[in-house]
């Protein structure tokens, strides 16, 4: 009976040190902190990549890759490869996009808000546009974007645009009467080209070459850059440096992967939006001048509307800043802004 009991003892002995020891074999050093892992995000735009959107994005892609040491990537996918303005806004909303460089004018349909930096002959120079974004009433619009799930992170430019012709330039207002003129897909634009008695027409970007080269449009509202990269010149050569508005876009993000970033990764990302806005605006100014020459030199013809012109259409824009001004009180809080800035 003791031999029984003391091989028994001897046994569980046994299972102890060998638990024990099996304890020390399976301990795994520690984890890596989720500081160190890589972060990728996809950012979707319509434009070549040799426009202010894309420089603009891969601006702010850089700066973050840079201050995350490489951590945080970000992938750009220009030229439509997502879709349309639209179509990527809809997928940034619901979660499938990450970010997006994507056009002011299409958030019309889910928001007022951003429609404040179009208002036709608002933001009327580069020195007006330096100072009013970013601004205190700028940030206010951006924030708001929340209620649409998407965190608004700046808002940069593609360059004044200009009004440009298929077969005359345009040197009054009377001239715009029944043209035929593509406009972007949104309420805003179609309400400011009513205004001076054209006849918008909305249709997609990419459908813009063709409907010049056939005569479905007489002209369009372009910035240079964009008349190079897509190559619009050479269907309409007939350039009015009309400067009725900027053309911005907007640099989002889902609010969800906002959300999931760490304190410390969301100070990035708010530091190289900031940063950018310096390189943008700077950016939009050469790629003018370097577009000015290379049209002229395509024979492109340029003019310029004379005081009593721009009077007359800032005249017949009234109605549309009272109608958009009226929608959110952040928009007349922006306008106020912006028309201090000018005195």
């Amino acid at each position: 009976m003791k031999k029984k009991i003391s091989l028994f003892l001897g046994f569980m002995l046994v299972l102890t040190l060998l638990a024990g020891c099996g304890q020390q074999k399976t301990t795994e050093p520690p984890k890596p902190a989720d500081s160190q892992k890589t972060i990728t995000f996809r950012l979707g735009h319509v434009c070549q990549t040799e426009h202010p959107y894309h420089y603009a994005s891969k601006y702010f892609a850089d700066q973050v890759a840079e201050k995350s040491k490489g951590r945080i990537k970000i992938d750009i996918y220009p030229a439509r490869q997502l879709g349309g303005d639209r179509d990527m806004l809809e997928m940034i909303i619901n979660g499938s996009l990450d970010m997006g460089s994507i056009s002011t004018c299409i958030f019309g349909g889910f928001t007022p808000l951003l429609d404040a930096y179009q208002l036709p002959f608002l933001i009327d120079s580069y020195e007006v546009l330096d100072k009013a974004i970013p601004g205190k009433a700028s940030d206010e619009l951006l924030k708001g974007l929340e209620a649409i799930n998407v965190k608004g992170l700046g808002v940069y430019d593609a360059g004044m645009r200009y009004l440009v012709m298929r077969k005359s330039p345009i040197n009054s207002l009377a001239d715009m009467k029944g043209l035929k003129l593509r406009v972007s897909e949104a309420p805003l634009l179609v309400d400011i080209f009513n205004a001076i008695g054209a006849s918008p027409v909305p249709m997609p970007y990419g459908e813009i070459y063709s409907a010049l080269q056939t005569g479905v449009i007489d002209g369009i509202e372009m910035d240079l850059s964009a008349l190079v990269v897509e190559k619009h010149f050479e269907v309409a050569k007939y350039v009015t440096e009309s400067g009725h508005y900027t053309w911005p876009f907007a640099l989002i993000m889902n609010k969800k992967a906002w959300d999931s970033l760490s304190a410390e990764d969301k100070k990035i990302f708010e530091e190289a939006a900031k940063a950018t806005y310096a390189f943008n605006h700077q950016n939009i100014r050469e790629l003018d001048a370097k577009s000015l020459a290379f049209l002229k030199e395509k024979g492109v013809q340029f003019n310029k509307l004379s005081a009593e012109a721009v009077k007359a259409f800032r005249e017949a824009e009234k109605p549309v800043y009272e109608k958009y001004t009226k929608k959110d009180a952040r928009i007349q809080a922006f306008v106020d802004e912006v028309n201090a800035l000018k005195k």
